[in-house]
């Protein structure tokens, strides 16, 4: 039912390692099919990813370089990512794929249960659009002829594309503007891959909750570079939550106390060996 989509820089590999034991660990219960790790550094890239990282799910990975999507692609890294994002799960023929940052650990169990509710809407919520999405805002209202006012939820990843209505995005915004769908999304600037999929959704369905319920039980934690100050209270949402990150420049500014912390986490959820705590 699900497939898997991260995309990857080459200093992300040692937490991809993470991630991957925690994909095995927690995600058997998603009906994956495929996982696919897409490069978006040199495609030297691919000889440093072993799937044995995925243990038994190691069948199921593909690692693919940025070339193999014939596409020019942005030397700004944050807009490949996102267009990678939108790709991926337009050649998936499951039916959906979830995305993942390279960062994303999960930490208790999820399943097919956990993402569908019993009328087959996926549960990742709908929320209201964060201030910084202006710009992405407008672009899609443009685009679309529509007032979009909320997203598709959480607010990051894990996030969770249906493949079909992907397909039809790609190609029906190619006839709107007229353009390779890779170059005019690369060349809009802030457009995210996520608001972009919700203003489509809204245009084709009319409305967000026609596919995507407005609560969500999918829990996702993440610590980004300006959420230092409360490094302490995310981390205590952590230890309830579905999925945790935390961005390396967050990281970075940890107090020693507050790695730990995270790292004992880690252990307890069984991602990291006790042993291993450099």
């Amino acid at each position: 039912m699900i497939d898997i989509c991260t995309v990857v820089f080459e200093q992300e590999l040692p937490i991809l390692k993470l991630q991957a034991r925690s994909i095995e660990q927690y995600c058997t219960g998603l009906g994956i099919r495929n996982i696919y790790v897409v490069i978006n550094d040199d495609e030297t890239l691919v000889e440093k990813i072993d799937p044995a990282w995925w243990g038994s799910l190691a069948p199921l990975v593909l690692i693919i370089p940025r070339t193999a999507f014939s596409t020019a692609w942005s030397e700004d890294g944050w807009l490949s990512q996102q267009l990678w994002k939108l790709l991926v799960p337009s050649m998936s023929y499951n039916t959906c794929t979830m995305v993942l940052d390279a960062k994303t650990i999960f930490v208790k169990p999820i399943t097919l249960k956990d993402v569908f509710d019993d009328q087959g809407k996926i549960t990742t919520g709908i929320m209201d659009l964060y201030p910084v999405f202006e710009p992405a805002r407008q672009i899609v209202n443009k685009t679309y002829n529509i007032d979009l006012q909320q997203q598709i939820g959480p607010g990051g990843v894990p996030f969770v594309f249906h493949n079909d209505t992907v397909r039809l995005m790609i190609a029906e915004t190619t006839l709107i503007t007229q353009q390779s769908f890779p170059i005019w999304f690369q060349s809009q600037g802030r457009l995210t891959e996520f608001v972009l999929y919700s203003g489509y959704v809204q245009y084709k369905y009319g409305s967000l909750d026609k596919m995507y319920t407005k609560d969500t039980v999918i829990s996702p934690a993440n610590m980004c570079h300006s959420e230092v100050a409360i490094a302490d209270k995310k981390i205590e949402m952590m230890k309830t939550a579905t999925t945790v990150s935390i961005h390396r420049r967050a990281w970075e500014k940890l107090t020693d106390e507050q790695k730990i912390k995270y790292k004992h986490l880690l252990i307890e959820r069984g991602i990291v060996d006790a042993w291993n705590l450099e």
